[in-house]
C-alpha cells in the first residue's frame, strides 16, 4: 500500500540518508525531506512547515545536534507527529530517554529493509486512525 504523506529524515550519513529515501518511496507518494545536517533539520521541526509532515525518521547519534535534540523540539512544537529513532547502538539509557521525550519507536542499524517498512507503515497507520 502507498500512503499519501509527507515525510521526513535525518541522518548525517550520505549513504543511509539515500537508502531511506529509496526504502520510502516505495511507501509513500508525498514529500520526502531529507537533511544531512542535523541543525537544518532541527529549524524545520521548530518551522510551521512541520504542520504538513506526518513522520519524522531521524538518527540519534550526529555531530552538532543529536536525534534526542530533535526528538525534544519536536515535542515542543508538535506533540502528536510520529517520531522513529535509527541508531546504531540502542543502549538501555538511550531508549529509557527517547521513549521520555516521545519516540514513537526504534530501529537499529544495520535494519532490514521490511522491518523499516513494517515500522513506518504502522505508525503511518497510528495516525491515520486518530
Amino acid at each position: 500500500m502507498v500512503y499519501d504523506c509527507n515525510i521526513v529524515i535525518v541522518d548525517d550519513d550520505h549513504i543511509i540518508l539515500e537508502l531511506l529515501g529509496i526504502i520510502l518511496e516505495d511507501i509513500v507518494s508525498g514529500e520526502i525531506i531529507s537533511f544531512s545536517d542535523s541543525t537544518k533539520a532541527l529549524a524545520f521541526v521548530k518551522s510551521e512547515e512541520m504542520k504538513k509532515i506526518s513522520l519524522v525518521i531521524c538518527d540519534w547519534l550526529m555531530p552538532d545536534v543529536t536525534g534526542l535534540d530533535i526528538l525534544a523540539a519536536l515535542r515542543l512544537h508538535n506533540n502528536t507527529c510520529p517520531f522513529l529513532m535509527v541508531t546504531g547502538n540502542a543502549t538501555r539509557k538511550l531508549v529509557v530517554d527517547s521513549m521520555r521525550l516521545g519516540a514513537s519507536d526504534f530501529i537499529v542499524k544495520p535494519f532490514v529493509t521490511a522491518d523499516l517498512s513494517a515500522k513506518v507503515e504502522r505508525l503511518i497507520n497510528e495516525i491515520s486512525f486518530d
